[in-house]
């Protein structure tokens, strides 16, 4: 399957997807690369990267990024819920 974006569309593709939301406001951390030139920033909380900044420090790009562990069958643990972290 080929998919082609309109020029005149007005509605972007997969429309409408999930509401935006905000993620969870308490941070454990803030960090970057560790070059000066990087352009990628994150914000953490409870073992899981919560935002990932790119190319500037004020559009989220992504949301949530952590680990999901299930054998298929019988068990599903989600990283931020089912995990004990430590700082």
């Amino acid at each position: 399957m080929k998919l082609i974006s309109k020029p005149n569309q007005t509605k972007a593709f997969g429309w409408p997807g999930i509401e935006p939301r905000w993620t969870h406001g308490g941070k454990d951390g803030v960090g970057t690369a560790y070059a000066a030139s990087s352009r990628v920033w994150f914000t953490f909380w409870n073992g899981i990267i919560t935002e990932v900044y790119h190319p500037t420090v004020d559009r989220p790009q992504l949301r949530d990024l952590q680990y999901l562990i299930t054998d298929g069958k019988s068990f599903f643990h989600e990283e931020k819920r089912h995990l004990k972290t430590k700082l």
